[in-house]
């Protein structure tokens, strides 16, 4: 038997790579310029941690501060402690690209193939439900909230810079209309000879348009985080960052089945929910090879004087050979450009080492120089008036992708957490693998996962697709790491 191909070889590494414990989240991050302003609750810890909880929430980042919320709104006095290793919402909420971006076109027919139409309309219909749920939801923490969050509905541009990706897409679209026919008007395709002009384009095959928003998330979720820990309201909340979750182990206590040993001691619970996204295989090693960290690289980027100041109405996708970049500008007036991307073309190309790959990696202590190279000049290469834009900030953050491109929700089995079943009523729970549309999922994830929690699972399955993200080993088999690997780097698809 010959030996496998280069490409093969590269893959099966980054797959025993990103198979491996991702361990905690390092201490000392790129600092993201989302994070400038931290919350008055940045470095918040109780004087002792609390001795017994209903229920310990393990991250701080948009989901679990979601969970949260949505479990204090039908129990105002329930015990809920949320556990963050480093500062308050220092995760991918508070270093990704500021998009609420739903492409419902864009994996609709892989969708139908994993799940079924009926099933892959669920998933759709829950993504496009985010948006409207996090402006209702600014509206009710007030207008402080909305000003500060700069959550704003815009118009998204997905432009497609060669021929072959458009007709690609433009097929997407044609199907996913099929069976969506009352969105027909929403969802646009442009191309001819004055598309570029209108777009502000440079040498674009074409464009899709369609609604999306953006936002500043980290002061979003920071609101959310004020008003639940608010004590008049919700007397027994607590949040304790810098405060890792080491190990957690079972009993036979009924009420408190469940040991959080953290950095700090210990806690009894009895439920516990991982929010903890690309980290969550560290305390599941059942999801090992199923649910892997992916570094991103983000910018901030002064905006040329002649470049149009567009952020309170437009975002951007650049669709190119070999990756992408995202791009959003402020709705202020300085129009900073905040752009992230180049993740493929670093991988695809070969510029980088399985080690030092963004596959598997944790380390956003660390930028991503190729990635860098590529969306350093991004603007200028691909959006009109853009020459003169400048980088002024760089970071990177960890994304969790998973071995199907679905988030993970809800109860978690036996052969997934390794420990033995918990006495009483207690259960595991998980609410992570976000893929990098964290946006598009996490909000109403976390609707979902309290619901669940407290009304059982036939409270959400109207709504949410709990079968569909179900943290099953069944699903999770389906399909090899390696061969998910094969498809980044032979097609160019994440």
């Amino acid at each position: 038997m010959s030996d496998p191909d280069p490409i093969t070889q590269f893959c099966e590494a980054l797959a025993e790579k990103a198979s491996r414990d991702p361990g905690l989240p390092v201490p000392n991050p790129t600092p993201a310029c989302w994070q400038s302003e931290p919350h008055e609750l940045a470095n918040h810890q109780s004087a002792t941690l609390p001795a017994e909880l209903d229920v310990a929430i393990i991250g701080s980042g948009i989901t679990g501060i979601s969970t949260a919320y949505h479990l204090l709104q039908q129990q105002a006095n329930l015990r809920v402690t949320i556990l963050e290793a480093r500062s308050l919402t220092s995760g991918a909420t508070g270093r990704n690209g500021g998009h609420c971006k739903e492409d419902p076109y864009d994996d609709y027919i892989e969708l139908k193939e994993l799940f079924g139409k009926e099933g892959a309309k669920k998933i759709v219909k829950f993504r496009l439900a985010q948006l409207d749920a996090m402006v209702e939801l600014a509206g009710k923490l007030g207008s402080d909230a909305e000003k500060l969050s700069l959550l704003r509905r815009v118009d998204s541009l997905d432009v497609f810079y060669d021929e072959d990706s458009f007709e690609r897409v433009k097929e997407k679209v044609a199907d996913y209309l099929e069976d969506f026919p009352e969105q027909k008007d929403v969802w646009l395709v442009h191309e001819g000879s004055d598309m570029n002009e209108k777009f502000g384009t440079i040498n674009a095959a074409g464009c899709i348009t369609g609604p999306a928003g953006a936002l500043w998330p980290y002061k979003l979720v920071g609101a959310v985080t004020t008003h639940i820990s608010n004590r008049e309201l919700y007397p027994n909340v607590t949040i304790e960052t810098h405060t890792p979750v080491e190990n957690i182990s079972t009993t036979d206590h009924t009420d408190y089945p469940f040991v959080l040993k953290t950095s700090r001691g210990d806690l009894k619970a009895t439920h516990v929910i991982h929010c903890t996204n690309g980290f969550a295989a560290h305390l599941l090693p059942g999801l090992r090879g199923k649910l892997y960290p992916i570094r991103g690289q983000m910018t901030r980027q002064a905006a040329a004087p002649a470049f149009p100041r567009l952020g309170d109405r437009r975002s951007w996708i650049l669709h190119y050979n070999l990756g992408y970049d995202y791009v959003t500008q402020s709705p202020n007036s300085t129009g900073d450009i905040y752009l992230g991307g180049g993740f493929l073309k670093a991988l695809v190309t070969g510029q980088v080492s399985v080690e030092d790959a963004d596959v598997g990696s944790i380390r956003d202590d660390l930028q991503n120089e190729t990635a860098l190279a590529t969306i350093e000049v991004a603007v200028q290469k691909r959006l009109q008036h853009g020459n003169g834009t400048r980088v002024v900030d760089r970071w990177t953050g960890i994304m969790g992708f998973t071995i199907d491109n679905n988030p993970i929700v809800g109860k978690i089995p036996y052969e997934i957490s390794e420990r033995k079943p918990a006495s009483g009523k207690g259960r595991e729970w998980i609410a992570a693998g976000f893929c990098g549309n964290g946006m598009v999922n996490c909000w109403l994830t976390g609707k979902a996962i309290a619901e669940m929690l407290l009304k059982g699972e036939d409270a959400v399955e109207d709504w949410f697709p709990i079968e569909e993200y179900a943290c099953s080993p069944e699903r999770l088999q389906k399909t090899a790491l390696v061969d998910r690997f094969l498809s980044f780097v032979r097609d160019g698809v994440v």
